[in-house]
């Protein structure tokens, strides 16, 4: 073999050689180092279990690490006005309050509204590291419409629902009922009365009072603020998720009875007489619109009791009440000294809430020309009555 041959068969086979040798040495060398991957841990400032202890069926909330929330969702046919929870947390955890203080989660935790809106739990673990749950509470609702109304129809079965159609007329300072498929008697009904000229609410203008069933349908009940101006309105009821707006409802005016005196009385006792509130029977006792004059009348032949020294002139007048101070639901005045002290009694006959006569009348004349003067709408008690003298 010649040397140039041997020469260029020496090149062939070293190159390659060399070539292995060096990815040898490189893969070895790679396998010499060491790279720690360190193990991440969960975080333990967490809620692990939110349940609800004072449903009369299980509840448990959902608890977001990624969203930071605490949702809890409660059937429609349930009524919850207060959540209790129990809450569980990750080991190493610890429930605190804003200032930072420790919250035994194994004693009885606040309880929290249901309506609340923006509540939070503040969790940290042994490094001082803080989570902030948010709490969110929903009302699952009936799968149906709500569908409210003044009245009740039959539908085509004969079931009795809601009519959602017809108006109504009511009285300022009294009770109204409205009926629907509420499917429910959760006490967590909502009305809204809305003035339908302006579609401005009225705040505070309904009070509910009952939400209930009869035998065949639900209804609430709620009272209309004395405050309340006459005019027409609508109503929008909310219950468990659900919302409906009612037909026109007329609010008007009545005349206020301002019932009885009070005892014990005594001349020139300043007198406060008030209005009845509104009752389950739907009566008003009324609204005063504003009082021009007060008066008592004493009437000769109802009159049937009377101090031995009652002068027979004051049959003939028209006794004023100085008026110190009044309202929508109230009036104050001073009784009169020129009424003597001692024992009364007198007939009485009334009817719709009102005195249709009396021996001992109290009288109003109003500032509106609708109702007038002379309106008879109070008196003396049916029983022995006292006055006492002045002290």
């Amino acid at each position: 073999m010649n040397k140039s041959k041997l020469k260029n068969n020496y090149k062939t086979f070293a190159l390659p050689l060399v070539a292995l040798v060096a990815s040898v040495g490189m893969l070895m060398s790679s396998c010499k180092k060491k790279e720690v991957v360190p193990y991440e841990q969960d975080p333990v400032n967490r809620i692990t279990t939110y349940r609800i202890t004072n449903a009369p069926e299980a509840i448990n909330g959902v608890v977001d690490d990624i969203d930071n929330t605490i949702t809890v969702e409660v059937p429609y046919y349930l009524s919850i006005n207060l959540i209790v929870p129990e809450i569980k947390l990750a080991d190493g955890a610890t429930l605190i309050d804003a200032q930072g203080n420790s919250i035994d989660v194994r004693e009885n935790l606040d309880p929290v509204p249901f309506d609340t809106v923006g509540y939070t739990y503040r969790v940290k673990d042994d490094k001082n590291n803080i989570r902030k749950y948010t709490l969110i509470t929903r009302i699952a609702p009936y799968k149906d419409a709500l569908k409210m109304g003044y009245f009740v129809t039959r539908d085509a079965n004969g079931n009795v629902i809601a009519d959602d159609v017809t108006e109504k007329e009511a009285a300022v300072n009294s009770r109204i009922t409205i009926f629907g498929n509420l499917e429910s008697s959760a006490n967590t009904a909502k009305l809204t009365l809305v003035n339908k000229q302006t579609n401005v609410a009225v705040p505070n203008a309904l009070s509910v009072k009952l939400v209930a069933r009869n035998p065949e349908t639900h209804y609430i009940t709620a009272d209309i603020s004395a405050s309340t101006d006459s005019g027409y309105y609508y109503i929008i009821a909310e219950h468990q998720g659900r919302k409906d707006t009612l037909p026109t409802i007329h609010l008007v005016y009545t005349k206020p009875f301002f019932g009885f005196l009070p005892k014990p009385l005594a001349q020139g006792d300043t007198v406060t007489m008030k209005l009845a509130t509104p009752n389950e029977n739907a009566t008003s006792s009324g609204v005063n619109t504003g009082v021009a004059r007060a008066y008592i009348i004493l009437a000769k032949s109802w009159l049937v009791t009377r101090p031995a020294n009652f002068p027979e002139e004051l049959f003939t007048k028209q006794i004023d009440l100085q008026i110190i101070s009044q309202n929508r639901t109230e009036i104050k005045f001073i009784f009169p000294e020129v009424i003597p002290a001692g024992i009364y009694e007198v007939n009485m006959g009334s009817g719709m809430g009102q005195i249709q006569y009396t021996g001992f009348g109290i009288y109003f004349d109003f500032n509106s020309t609708a109702w007038g003067n002379t309106n008879l709408l109070g008196g003396m008690p049916y029983a022995p009555f006292e006055i006492k003298p002045n002290q």
